[in-house]
């Protein structure tokens, strides 16, 4: 990711182009695939793939899109960041300019364009490919808007993961630490040692990552589910809440110290260099740092964050299938059927460093952490423990709310007590997070 941002929409005009004829391969690709148009007519893909490991994903996205008859140019950037992608989509759509084939959705990306009818339904294909069966249930409920497929899952994402210089964890002991009092001891002894604890940008949707992570660690995933992601009232536990505060006040010293004018890229050079211990980030960071030529377990390792063990706090990267566009039907409908596709699916949960949003696709040619992704989810999966990650996938305005809490509370602003009663008006001030089922 460029700049994660809100997380939202993504856009970024990538045009595809429809060759004449379905090639023999493309045919045997599926035996349900739908034969290509007999002329050519653009399909444009709106994404906002942007960094170097990101940039991977366009490769694999290119590649099978030839395989079933599709070749690619690509067009300037529409967008800078996630934070002005939606804007400007809706704007295209408010101004009548022709209209994508598909966009590529993050966050919340997909039910605010289903809300406004811009999405096509995709029940049919997901039937035929026994999407139920397969996409973990957490993802079903975000590819869905009131009873409807409305987007195809691309990769999960997950964010409560540690990302450890090896070399430098091996200093200080080599044990990633499995607990909150063994996280905390740790970090001490890298400063100790003239080591920078934590890499860090100073963009506030980093600092909500470590307290949805710490959260999840402090209140067990039942806690974390029916409060942050239901807003039971029945769920609230002051003294749980209290405890997630305290944890961030500890960590204040070691998450505020050389973050000035970083971005979460410049936070991951610190790891990379061997000047910072750990970077908090999600899993979108293993592509990234393969990319700067890192070996996993070699180079780097990627825990999960202390107790949150058996939990996958998710980002689910989506494409929706826009209503209307300029694009050929059965060309629309091949790609629809691609996306879910296992080699696709296999692939590009490689290239991007997530786990494939299928439970059955293979770990072939995924790297340690690759293969630990793939594993944690179909764990976490069978035991309902894969959640949402609720700094980013709640609404926009939640977001920033959540955002300006966190770092009133890290920067001395505002004490424990203060902090916890702002959270709970704020969360159960709120519906249920995630689209209108």
């Amino acid at each position: 990711m460029k700049r994660l941002g809100g997380l939202l929409l993504a856009a970024c005009g990538l045009a595809f182009s429809g060759i004449a004829a379905a090639t023999p391969h493309a045919k045997a690709a599926s035996a349900h695939a739908t034969k290509a148009p007999q002329e050519e007519q653009p399909l444009h893909v709106w994404h906002c793939w942007a960094s170097p490991g990101e940039q991977r994903r366009s490769e694999v996205l290119a590649r099978h899109l030839a395989r079933h008859g599709v070749r690619w140019t690509i067009d300037e950037p529409v967008c800078v960041n996630g934070n002005s992608a939606l804007s400007v989509f809706t704007q295209r759509f408010q101004h009548r300019l022709p209209r994508p084939a598909a966009v590529m959705t993050a966050g919340e990306g997909a039910p605010p364009l289903a809300a406004k009818g811009l999405l096509l339904p995709l029940d049919a294909v997901a039937r035929e490919q026994e999407w139920e069966e397969v996409v973990p249930y957490a993802l079903q409920d975000w590819a869905r808007y009131r009873g409807h497929w409305i987007a195809a899952p691309l990769f999960v994402h997950s964010t409560n993961l540690l990302w450890f210089n090896k070399p430098l964890l091996d200093q200080l002991g080599g044990t990633a630490p499995d607990t909150w009092d063994e996280l905390i001891a740790l970090l001490e002894r890298a400063r100790q040692a003239g080591i920078v604890p934590v890499g860090i940008g100073s963009d506030a949707w980093e600092y909500s990552f470590w307290f949805e992570s710490v959260a999840a660690g402090a209140g067990g995933a039942e806690f974390y589910r029916r409060f942050f992601l239901e807003h039971d009232r029945r769920a609230y536990d002051e003294a749980v809440v209290r405890r997630i505060f305290a944890r961030m006040a500890q960590l204040r010293p070691y998450l505020r110290a050389n973050a000035a004018s970083r971005d979460w890229s410049g936070a991951s050079s610190l790891v990379e260099q061997g000047k910072a211990l750990l970077q908090m980030q999600g899993s979108w960071l293993n592509g990234e740092l393969r990319q700067r030529g890192m070996e996993a377990g070699r180079d780097y390792l990627c825990p999960r964050f202390p107790d949150t063990q058996g939990m996958v706090l998710y980002i689910g990267d989506q494409v929706g299938f826009v209503r209307g566009a300029a694009a050929d039907p059965a060309t629309q409908r091949a790609f629809m059927r691609m996306v879910m596709d296992v080699d696709f699916q296999r692939e590009m949960g490689i290239a991007s460093g997530a786990a494939p949003a299928r439970v059955d696709v293979p770990d072939t040619g995924a790297d340690l952490c690759g293969r630990q992704a793939i594993r944690d989810l179909r764990s976490a999966n069978m035991r309902r423990t894969v959640l949402a990650a609720f700094s980013a996938l709640s609404p926009r305005s939640v977001q920033q709310h959540i955002n300006d809490i966190v770092m009133q509370h890290l920067q001395g602003r505002i004490d424990d007590a203060r902090a916890t009663e702002r959270l709970k008006d704020l969360i159960l001030g709120t519906g249920p997070v995630g689209p209108e089922r």
